[in-house]
């Protein structure tokens, strides 16, 4: 029985020498992809606090010349905020007694409400702007700043103000120009998308203050206060926190601080259930072993048939590791054997289409995907689905798994029901077999021998709409020579001033005349692309344009040492 007694303390230290290791490396998974999403977060504030400065400083033109005349402001002010989507107010704080005509204050103020905007006169004995911090310092340090978030108004909303100092056509520095911007809707795109049932994202301001934080009904206030003390003036949590944190600060001024929340018992749910089963499974070998060797104490005439039941334990313990071990969490290219381009024409600032490829294990490994949408949110999710596709792609080979593991992430959270159409090849350079699955997407066109061909899909839902989706897998094979050509509906849908779709006929014409010449990828893409803008005319892009082509060309010698690169 001592024997049992050492296994089993044996076993233990095994046990819990694994866990940690698995616990680690699990928390070092969990930064990066937090990090991750994070950083595609960070891109999207950046972007739109760039967007209200760039609107202020291209207007401060129209602005400077309304100064001849005091009641001209207002206009040039309307203006300003009219030229911002973001922006629901404006004003421009004069310099005391720069109008005597106004009285020692002056500063017009504009609004917009439910899309009208409203003017006013806002200065007075209540409201000495002459006195307000944000003011002086700008006069002061003649310098632009943003706020920190403040609430205003009957419906309090969350705002923050950009101030730049303007100067008349002298030189002279006479007043200060704000435009608020709302940010009530970062709460909810910053949380559209989270890993797991309770994680949330915060915005808080560089002193730790909450700028925005996912809705009451996904997370508690108490759980939202207990993180923004945590992040008030500290670097990391305490040890023994009940959280996951990674902070990502923005690169430019106001530097406010993202930060991605996720709980440990929900990190760690599966891996603690599987160490529970391993532990249960490990008692029950060292109780059954304790019996055989008792049996074989007592009774030596059962020697043999104890010592076969202890090889066929042995066996299945083998044969459990086994098990136990497999669930272990395990610009342009140009190369001998392959050539890919894509490019990416959104139809706004920010978009929802994607694409991507990169090679591993002589594979390329591609994808092309429309977001439902439009907008932030749109790019929020095409940020996310990217990160996905790179996370599953590093250690899967076949694209109906990879969409399959995409699938079941984008579904968890998807309150917003965006869905994603996702095109996901993996092409074998040896031997040119191409193996691929489509949620929804466009079939792909394939220019092999001067001819075209338009390769079938099966129909499969697009990915985020429901989680437990079969994928199926195709294969076909691509000569050496041929061209695979991917594109999202912003192609076939484009339209010209009458409202006509450039349609897939056209795209064929077009891809026709290129099969003649056998082009490269970037020659396909430019033709495409001139063909659509020449449809189009004047007419206003109504959707995000994306094309991905694929030259493949089997090496006819084989080198030790493998070379490509990357072109811009």
């Amino acid at each position: 029985m001592g024997i049992v007694g050492v296994a089993a303390v044996l076993v233990g230290i095994l046990s819990v020498v694994q866990y940690q290791r698995m616990q680690r490396m699990m928390s070092e998974e969990m930064d990066m992809r937090g990090r991750v999403i994070l950083s595609a977060m960070a891109r999207e504030i950046e972007h739109t606090l760039l967007l209200t400065e760039t609107t202020l400083k291209e207007n401060l033109w129209e602005v400077r010349r309304s100064m001849v005349h005091p009641d001209s402001v207002f206009a040039a002010m309307c203006r300003l905020i009219d030229d911002n989507p973001n922006a629901v107010g404006g004003c421009l704080a004069f310099v005391p007694d720069y109008y005597p005509s106004k009285g020692r204050l002056f500063e017009p103020y504009a609004n917009k409400v439910d899309g009208k905007i409203f003017v006013s006169q806002i200065a007075g004995p209540e409201h000495d702007y002459s006195q307000n911090p944000e003011f002086l310092w700008v006069l002061e340090n003649q310098v632009p700043s943003w706020t920190d978030p403040y609430r205003y108004g009957p419906d309090s909303l969350s705002l923050a103000t950009y101030s730049y100092p303007v100067r008349d056509g002298e030189g002279r520095l006479v007043a200060v120009c704000g435009l608020d911007i709302d940010l009530s809707w970062l709460g909810d795109t910053l949380n559209a998308i989270q890993p797991y049932p309770s994680s949330f994202a915060l915005l808080l301001t560089g002193d730790g203050k909450l700028v925005a934080g996912p809705p009451e009904r996904r997370v508690s206030a108490k759980d939202v206060a207990q993180v923004v003390a945590f992040m008030d003036g500290e670097a990391s949590v305490p040890a023994n926190s009940d959280y996951f944190l990674q902070t990502i600060v923005l690169d430019k001024d106001p530097n406010w601080q993202l930060v991605q929340v996720n709980r440990k018992d929900e990190v760690f749910v599966r891996m603690r259930r599987m160490r529970l089963q391993q532990t249960v499974f490990i008692l029950l070998a060292l109780a059954i072993l304790a019996f055989m060797i008792n049996r074989y104490a007592h009774s030596e005439s059962k020697l043999l048939q104890a010592s076969e039941e202890r090889a066929r334990i042995g066996s299945e313990l083998r044969i459990a590791a086994g098990i136990q071990q497999s669930m272990l969490p395990r610009g342009h290219l140009s190369r001998a054997d392959i050539e890919v381009c894509g490019s990416l024409v959104p139809a706004r600032e920010v978009g929802g289409d994607l694409y991507d490829y990169f090679l591993r294990d002589e594979k390329l490994f591609f994808c092309i995907g429309d977001v439902s949408g439009k907008g932030v949110p749109a790019a929020m999710l095409m940020g996310v689905v990217h990160a996905l596709f790179r996370s599953a792609s590093a250690h899967e080979s076949q694209p109906d798994r990879i969409m399959r593991d995409i699938n079941a992430m984008v579904c968890q959270q998807n309150d917003e029901n965006m869905f994603v159409t996702l095109f996901i090849g993996v092409l074998d350079l040896s031997s040119g077999r191409l193996r691929y699955c489509d949620a929804g997407h466009d079939c792909p066109v394939i220019l092999e021998g001067g001819a075209l061909r338009i390769e079938p899909c099966k129909p499969h839902l697009p990915v985020g709409v429901f989680e437990d989706v079969g994928y199926g897998m195709q294969e076909t094979q691509l000569a050496p020579g041929s061209l695979l050509f991917l594109y999202t509906d912003g192609l076939t849908e484009a339209r010209d001033v009458q409202g006509e779709f450039f349609g897939l006929q056209r795209v064929r014409d077009v891809l026709g005349r290129c099969a003649e010449n056998q082009p490269a990828p970037g020659e396909v893409l430019e033709a495409v692309g001139d063909a659509v803008r020449q449809f189009a005319g004047d007419a206003e892009q109504s959707d995000d344009l994306t094309l991905l082509a694929v030259r493949y060309t089997l090496k006819k010698e084989t080198s030790i040492i493998q070379s490509y690169e990357y072109e811009n």
